[in-house]
Parts: structure tokens; C-alpha cells; sequence
């Protein structure tokens, strides 16, 4: 045809109209199927009617529904603790707190995971109610924020040191939730729903943190800054922090309020024989793993190349907020601003990923993001600079996200029912014994070695753990094609 473009032909029409027409109809087809499935869940709803909480949540169809909602809700203004608490090493280390104070914030919480994980899932696996005590840990470990609001008008002079205490307090309540949110989060939503709901969850929580770690960070620059104006004399260091921390706590117990609107179906108690010799915990670790790794291939080796996996993660995870802030000189503004962009990269994955997930599978999604996610030590290590940095973050917590969704799900599908608490409870007690000594071994070598080549050994750890996911693959897991 003179005068069109080369890529118009004589058979344009013949060929790619239909295609074009095809691809309409596929579309719509879905969009179709999503609004039936959309207008089944909330059928008889109006939009002024899901204003008013507690009538809407009575009319969603089933527990199902109910407790996904309430999951949702919750998220939500956990969220805006988990921004505040993203300024909880910073907080530190601009009272005074020393390189080991930091050290301790990652390892110390680890070493009573080690402790009190088994133990908890046991007692929890006696009860048939568990809500009570799930409730109850959660509400006092959030509670403590509010000592972390107060510790420098308690101790002025040791403000760091009391910070650091009090978080690590708040490690004990919350290891024991730990214990019980796991098995608690698979009973109330069927397997079906999983996906979807951790990823909704990941982006309300994503959002969240996203926007509110920016709004925080510029608060903490504008009223620490020593030009700061009149108005905001009385908010500089450390008050602009415990306004923060206020704040943090009445959105945590606010969460411990939805959280308590879940309905939680009772668990059938397994039978169990009293052991008439107590044994030392890490012994009964070990027995525990090597009992499980008889009896549950899979289970076995997702905890072993995930625990190589995260230790060059652990080893560097409390070095990057010292070489951030001592080193590269990052405000309280960047450092919000790094958690943003990392949030929003963690956001558009969890939509990404759930969609590949569900196309291509469990196992396939692991393997395309594991080897890619051990970068951004390297990155860092490699290119010290500031705005790369939030660069590479986004990139990184993209991969993350396929890498956090398709891990959980495989994970989850290899915990026999029956014993769910006590697999999560032993897979959180040996990953927890590397986060103890990771995190203390790497403060340690920042004495007498450099940042960046420390920052290198953990890329290099984490690295062969990504390849152990190829080298040493998990069984296929039922459920896993959905």
C-alpha cells in the first residue's frame, strides 16, 4: 500500500485482527470471571454498607472470609509500627548506642527464639484454643513500644542501653507469638486462598510501610535538624523519636485488636508420650531434626538450604544500618527513604510474582529468584554510594518478593498437618541459632576487617546457599501446580 508503514502489509488484517479479537475475548473472559467470583464474596453489599464495619464483615460469606478480612485490617496498621520500627537501630545509634548494642538487636532476639520456640509450639499443640495466648503475647510485645517511647525521659544518660533492653524484653512475648502465628495463619485460611491472601497482605503491609517510613523520615530530618524553626524547637532529638515510638505503639495495639477478631477453629490435640528424662533443648533440636529429616525429605532440605541461604544474610544484616549512617553519612530522611523505595520494589513484586506463581509454579518461581536475590551484598560492597543504593534495594526487594511468596508456600506444603506447630517451631529454632551467631561474628569482624569485605563473605555465603536450592532440590509438594 503506498504511503503506509512498513509494517502494515497487504495481509495485516487478515492476520492480526483475529489474533487482536482473540486476545479481547481471552481478557475479557477472566475479567469476567473475576467480577462473578468478586460479586459471590460480597453479594448483597452496598458501598455505604462497607463503611460500617462490623455489618460488613457479618455479611461476608463464611469464617473463611471473615478471618481473611480481619487479616487484611490488621496488616494494615501493623504496618505503621513495623515503619517506625524499621528507626529502631537508628534510634539507637544517635543516643549513643555502640556497634555491639546494635549487634545485639539482631542476635539477642534469635538466642530466645532458640530457647522458647519448641517449648512454646509444644504448649501450644496442648491446647485446643490457642487465640488466648496468641492474643496475649502479641498485645504485651507490642505494649513495650511504649517503653522504647519513654526510656529517655526514664534514663537520660543511659537512654541507648535502656532502648536496647527493652527491645530485646519485647523479643520474649513476640517469639512466643511466633510460635503460634505460623500454624494459627495456615488453619484459618484453606490452601486454595494462601497465595493470595499472603500477597494481599505483603502489599497493604508494603504501602504502609512504604509511605509511612518516608513521612517518618522526613519528620525525624525536619524537627532534629539544628535549624529547625521555633515551632518545632521542642520536638529535636530524641523527643522526635519518642513522638514516633507514641505513635508505633497505639497503631501495634490497634493490630492486637483485629487480630483478636479472628475466628480461630480449634485443633485436635496430638496424642503424646511423657518423656520421663529431660533432655538439654539444643540436644532435643538436634534429635528433633534428625527424626524429621527420616521421616520428611522435603522438610529437611528446605531447612537446610534455606539456613545456609540466610546465614551470609544474618553475618551483614546489622552492618549495613552502621555503614550506612557512620560511613556513608545517611540521614534519618535516607534511611526512611531506603525502607520506602525497598517497600514499594517488595509491593510490585508481590503482584509480579503471585501471577508467575501461579502460571509456572512454586518450584520454578524459587529457582528464578533465589541465585538473583544474593546480589545486593555485593552491590553495596562493590558501589558505596547512596543513591545507587536505593537502587539496588528496589531491584532487590522486587526478587525478594518472588522469593518470599514461592519459599512460604513450598514450606508450608511440606509441614504435616498433625505436627504443623512443632516443624515450624524446630525450622525457626536452627535458622535462629544462625541468626544468633551470624549477626555477633559479623560485629566482630567489622573490628579488624573492613565493612565492604565482610558485606563480601556474607554475599558469598548467601550465594552458595542459592545454589544449594538447585543442587539439592525439594521434592515435589502436593498442591504445588496450584
Amino acid at each position: 500500500m503506498p504511503g503506509c508503514p512498513f509494517w502494515f502489509g497487504p495481509d495485516y488484517a487478515v492476520k492480526r485482527v483475529p489474533r487482536m479479537r482473540e486476545r479481547i475475548r481471552h481478557e475479557w473472559a477472566k475479567l469476567s470471571r473475576f467480577w462473578a467470583g468478586a460479586r459471590y464474596r460480597l453479594q448483597g453489599i452496598t458501598p455505604a454498607g462497607a463503611f460500617r464495619g462490623r455489618r460488613f464483615v457479618e455479611r461476608l460469606r463464611g469464617q473463611t472470609e471473615h478471618n481473611i478480612w480481619y487479616l487484611y485490617v490488621e496488616i494494615f496498621w501493623a504496618g505503621i509500627l513495623t515503619a517506625i520500627a524499621s528507626f529502631n537501630a537508628t534510634y539507637a545509634l544517635r543516643l549513643g548506642a555502640t556497634n555491639t548494642m546494635i549487634g545485639w538487636l539482631s542476635s539477642i532476639p534469635s538466642l530466645l527464639a532458640i530457647v522458647m520456640l519448641i517449648p512454646s509450639a509444644r504448649f501450644l499443640e496442648t491446647k485446643n484454643d490457642r487465640g488466648p495466648y496468641v492474643r496475649g503475647s502479641l498485645f504485651l510485645a507490642r505494649l513495650m513500644y511504649l517503653g522504647v517511647a519513654l526510656a529517655p525521659w526514664i534514663a537520660r544518660d543511659r537512654a541507648a542501653a535502656l532502648i536496647v533492653a527493652v527491645l530485646l524484653l519485647s523479643a520474649v512475648p513476640a517469639n512466643f507469638f511466633s510460635a503460634g502465628w505460623g500454624p494459627m495463619f495456615v488453619d484459618v485460611v484453606p490452601m486454595r486462598d494462601r497465595a493470595v491472601v499472603m500477597s494481599t497482605r505483603s502489599v497493604v503491609h508494603g504501602l504502609t510501610v512504604a509511605v509511612c517510613t518516608f513521612a517518618f523520615g522526613k519528620w525525624l530530618d525536619a524537627a532534629g535538624s539544628p535549624s529547625a524553626g521555633s515551632g518545632l524547637a521542642w520536638a529535636r532529638l530524641p523527643m522526635n523519636y519518642q513522638v514516633l515510638y507514641i505513635i508505633g505503639a497505639i497503631a501495634g495495639l490497634v493490630s492486637v485488636y483485629f487480630v483478636a477478631k479472628i475466628r480461630i477453629p480449634e485443633t485436635p490435640v496430638p496424642a503424646r508420650k511423657e518423656s520421663k528424662k529431660a533432655r538439654p533443648k539444643l540436644r532435643e533440636t538436634f534429635d528433633g531434626v534428625r527424626v524429621m529429616a527420616r521421616e520428611n525429605r522435603g522438610f529437611f532440605r528446605i531447612m537446610t538450604n534455606t539456613f545456609i541461604f540466610n546465614c551470609g544474610a544474618w553475618l551483614v544484616g546489622p552492618l549495613y544500618i552502621i555503614f550506612f549512617v557512620k560511613q556513608l553519612g545517611a540521614s534519618d530522611g535516607w534511611v526512611g527513604l531506603n525502607t520506602t523505595f525497598a517497600y514499594a520494589g517488595l509491593i510490585v513484586g508481590n503482584l509480579v510474582w503471585r501471577r508467575v506463581m501461579d502460571r509456572r509454579g512454586m518450584r520454578w518461581t524459587l529457582l528464578l529468584t533465589i541465585l538473583p536475590a544474593a546480589s545486593y551484598a555485593f552491590l553495596v560492597a562493590v558501589m558505596p554510594n547512596l543513591t545507587l543504593i536505593l537502587v539496588f534495594g528496589v531491584l532487590i526487594s522486587f526478587i525478594n518478593a518472588g522469593v518470599d511468596l514461592s519459599h512460604a508456600n513450598t514450606f508450608y506444603a511440606t509441614c504435616p498437618i498433625d505436627r504443623r506447630a512443632s516443624y515450624m517451631a524446630l525450622y525457626g529454632t536452627v535458622a535462629n541459632i544462625g541468626a544468633f551467631v551470624a549477626p555477633m561474628a559479623g560485629v566482630a569482624l567489622s573490628a579488624v576487617l573492613d565493612i565492604r569485605w565482610i558485606l563480601v563473605i556474607g554475599g558469598v555465603i548467601r550465594l552458595f546457599g542459592a545454589s544449594m536450592f538447585h543442587w539439592y532440590r525439594i521434592p515435589v509438594v502436593e498442591g504445588e501446580a496450584t
